[in-house]
């Protein structure tokens, strides 16, 4: 038989407290994945809708998530006056600077979003050399990071040899570093 100490155990408290979190949190997380809610698809100027899309970057396909989202307020959206929004915006998006912005930010799986505009070629160039930033930026920090800590490791030391050992780690990370920022340098000249 349960008793108020068994029933209220940590464990149990933890395992109810998360279900109960998770019953509220899924209307949220719900409702997080819709493109466009029920009064959206209502009103909705569907060119504007897809100008606004295509400006932002966003994928042909985002109009098929749109149908799946209004049918269930019964609406159907015009997807030709969205393509024909999209086709104006997306040309505002491709960009070579804002390949170059899409790759600094990381964001690699933009490269298919302009393939086949006038200016997708010079888009996927910059994104590719923003990429390279990214990555270069990215090591510098591991390298940092890595660096802090075999400092800390320093001053916790108490044998020689492992002194010099990290200290030649540490000068290692170093001449890395100014390597990395050197070739930082000669990528963020190409930026558009």
């Amino acid at each position: 038989m349960m008793n108020a100490r068994t029933f209220f155990t940590p464990a149990r408290l933890i395992r109810r407290c998360l279900i109960l979190l998770a019953l509220l949190a899924a209307p949220l997380v719900v409702s997080a994945c819709a493109s466009m809610s029920e009064d959206e698809c209502r009103v909705a100027d569907w060119q504007r809708t897809g100008y606004a899309d295509g400006a932002a970057g966003e994928d042909q396909d985002t109009i098929a998530s749109y149908t799946s989202d209004c049918a269930k307020a019964g609406v159907r959206p015009n997807a030709a006056a969205w393509r024909a929004g999209w086709d104006q915006g997306i040309k505002t998006y491709c960009t070579p600077a804002r390949g170059w912005e899409e790759g600094v930010d990381g964001n690699s799986w933009k490269s298919d979003v302009c393939r086949g505009q006038p200016q997708g070629a010079a888009f996927e160039r910059a994104l590719r050399d923003g990429l390279k930033v990214s990555e270069t930026r990215r090591d510098i920090q591991n390298n940092d990071f890595r660096i802090n800590e075999l400092e800390r490791k320093l001053q916790k030391a108490q044998k020689d040899d492992e002194r010099r050992s990290l200290r030649d780690q540490i000068r290692n990370l170093d001449r890395q570093q100014s390597t990395l920022r050197d070739l930082l340098s000669r990528q963020e000249k190409l930026k558009p």
